[in-house]
């Protein structure tokens, strides 16, 4: 009964969902409230276990960290993604000037591909080319002025991370159309998630990396977008195992587009911006450099009156990005390599992510928000780990069905 109740208070929308299906499905009267507690308690359980093996996996030597964990065979093709969605605590800094928090989620996948002898696909994909789509993409992402009217104008993009608005602006992948480019195949997934800080989250994520067996594929890649928390906790845990870091393709499109548009009409900044992000998709990503720094000279250094989206602090902002993303941007090597070039998968994920926690009537609890997120990241990895919970759970807690029967 434990399980059938934290199983709908994790997947469905809320405890008020779950109570009432309890009701309806279960025939047992347990109130709301206490389908909430059990729900966050048996979360809590979980992030004790994961504690104890981020602290096991921290005890490992080298040569233990290296190889997969006994019994667990090595993927061929290992990625690992970070990324940030937004959810509201009830409780916040005085400092703070909203409720909005960022959560910290990862998504480890376990990939197919063959690598090739050179680039297989060295022309850039028509879609990357459809004006209309990249203005929309780029100008949310970026909060570059808006030209073309959309639904998405009403959103507040700092209530988003870059995965929403990329899977909001592109659609689903289904209708995002052909293109020749097909990344490496998803054989499975697993997923977590944390409010920590990104430090603990680092662990966490490195922990579970290595559980999978990831340290000891063949070909691995680390990709995300230019947060520096990102490349601080690659650089910590992953570099040193060989995984190669990417930095997604979209973000670095966004900073292209809106650079190339900045102060200047579609006409005379769409050429730039094809050239510019043709060059990129080949890794060229020098040329761009060269070029922007022609326009910078040109338009002159940012003043204490721009702000953040004027046209000379758009060509900066994006300037010093590719300065310090260069040495993540060889894209048609990640391509030869059979290696993922974008985060695009972080999008349903952190979508699905988001049905559970995130809410303008939704306010959580530390405590509260960090069992939900253990919970639901344990709901839509491959590997199922709440079905071992529960196997270990009734084997090893004295008197569990007493306890179970108790507690409803």
């Amino acid at each position: 009964m434990l399980e059938r109740v934290t199983f709908l208070g994790t997947k469905l929308p809320s405890f008020r969902d779950a109570f009432e299906a309890t009701s309806k499905l279960l025939r047992t009267k347990i109130c709301e409230k206490r389908v909430e507690r059990i729900t966050e308690r048996i979360g809590g359980e979980r992030v004790a276990q994961r504690e104890a093996a981020i602290s096991n996996w921290s005890e490992l030597k080298l040569t233990e960290k290296v190889a997969a964990p006994p019994g667990v065979k090595a993927p061929d093709v290992a990625s690992v993604m970070g990324d940030g969605g937004r959810y509201q605590l009830r409780d916040f800094d005085p400092d703070a000037t909203s409720h909005w928090h960022e959560y910290k989620a990862g998504l480890l996948q376990s990939l197919s591909s063959e690598p090739s002898a050179s680039d297989p696909h060295p022309q850039i994909p028509d879609f990357f080319l459809q004006q209309e789509r990249m203005d929309k993409l780029a100008r949310e992402i970026t909060q570059v002025a808006a030209r073309v009217e959309s639904p998405i104008d009403q959103l507040d993009p700092n209530q988003l991370s870059h995965s929403e608005i990329s899977a909001i602006v592109l659609g689903p992948e289904e209708e995002r159309g052909s293109t020749d480019y097909k990344p490496p195949k998803v054989i499975d997934r697993d997923v977590v998630a944390s409010h920590h800080n990104s430090q603990l989250f680092g662990r966490h994520l490195a922990s579970v990396a290595w559980s999978l067996g990831f340290f000891a594929a063949k070909r691995k890649a680390f990709v995300g977008d230019g947060q520096n928390w990102i490349w601080t906790e690659w650089e910590r845990h992953f570099k040193p195992y060989g995984f190669v870091p990417i930095l997604d393709f979209i973000h670095a499109l966004t900073h292209i587009y809106a650079a190339a548009m900045a102060g200047r009409p579609v006409e005379q900044g769409w050429p730039d911006y094809v050239r510019w992000i043709t060059a990129i998709w080949q890794g060229d990503v020098v040329s761009v450099i060269v070029d922007l720094a022609k326009r910078q000279q040109e338009m002159g250094l940012p003043t204490d009156a721009d702000g953040d989206t004027s046209p000379r602090m758009l060509v900066t902002k994006t300037l010093t990005y590719l300065q310090n993303q260069t040495s993540r941007m060889n894209y048609p090597e990640y391509r030869q390599l059979g290696l993922p070039i974008t985060s695009a998968h972080m999008e349903s994920t952190v979508k699905q992510i988001n049905r559970r926690i995130k809410g303008s009537e939704k306010f959580w609890s530390d405590e509260g928000s960090e069992s939900l997120l253990q919970l639901v990241a344990d709901e839509i990895s491959d590997t199922k780990p709440m079905d071992e919970f529960w196997r270990n759970r009734s084997q090893t807690q004295p008197g569990y069905r007493t306890y179970a029967k108790h507690a409803i």
